[in-house]
């Protein structure tokens, strides 16, 4: 197992990062005295960064890298609703996801033992189909699960579909996506991925441990339900959900 960083690196590397993205362009690779090894590290240094900012949260997504949870935050102007226009140019390298999604209408606040399945899905405003469009920022492809955690997991782009008004009746882990570019069908099925409930009361969970609240009206995306597809600046995504509706990206 690497030794962890130290918090010298993680602040050198946040620093790297940081001065990358204000030049502009691709990320260049985290340098090797400072670069994460785990995804744990890759946490800490976005951590770092984030709390530089003291942007809010307005919606969340998690995935789980090396068997531990990792959690990136959207920012204001990055959840969009369908159909929705973004400019291209803003990716490095894009990717189609199709998710479910939940939209919370009670807040919750760190709590030792955290929160069963019930009390988060009674708390639960809305669900809803989505797509969750990452940014793979760094110029070698793909960089890795440490180095991708130090930037957020690629969180960049959540667009709000449909509402699943019947999600407490429907069996969500069966929820197939049919992925469309510029209105040609790519891909269909699921992702074999845990059931988006599970997810869900996870990342609450996960929110609460970090010292930090899950707040009414912030929406928590729950992982491709849906193998994932790329895109480009001109192309139009519409992620097609049987039974349910289309949500559509167009990348201008």
């Amino acid at each position: 197992m690497p030794e962890a960083l130290s918090d010298q690196q993680v602040a050198v590397a946040a620093d790297f990062l940081d001065s990358a993205a204000a030049a502009g362009g691709a990320l260049p690779a985290i340098p090797e005295e400072c670069r994460p090894q785990t995804a744990a590290d890759g946490q800490r240094i976005f951590a770092a960064r984030w709390a530089k900012t003291g942007a809010p949260a307005v919606a969340w997504k998690a995935a789980v890298l090396e068997g531990a949870m990792a959690l990136a935050p959207f920012f204001e102007g990055m959840v969009l609703d369908s159909p929705a226009q973004m400019a291209g140019d803003v990716f490095n390298h894009c990717v189609i996801e199709g998710e479910v999604a939940f939209r919370m209408a009670s807040d919750f606040a760190p709590r030792e033992g955290g929160y069963s399945d019930a009390e988060v899905q009674a708390a639960v405003g809305s669900a809803h189909a989505v797509i969750e469009a990452p940014n793979i920022r760094f110029a070698d492809f793909p960089p890795g699960m440490p180095s991708m955690a130090a930037d957020g997991v690629g969180a960049q782009a959540l667009v709000i579909g449909p509402e699943i008004a019947d999600w407490r009746e429907r069996d969500l882990d069966s929820v197939e996506v049919a992925v469309l570019i510029d209105g040609e069908q790519v891909a269909e099925g699921r992702d074999e991925r845990p059931s988006p409930l599970e997810i869900l009361t996870a990342t609450v969970n996960e929110i609460g441990a970090r010292g930090m609240t899950v707040e009414a009206g912030q929406v928590i995306t729950t992982g491709a339900a849906a193998i994932y597809q790329p895109a480009s600046a001109g192309q139009t995504a519409t992620l097609r959900f049987p039974g349910i509706g289309d949500v559509v990206l167009e990348l201008t």
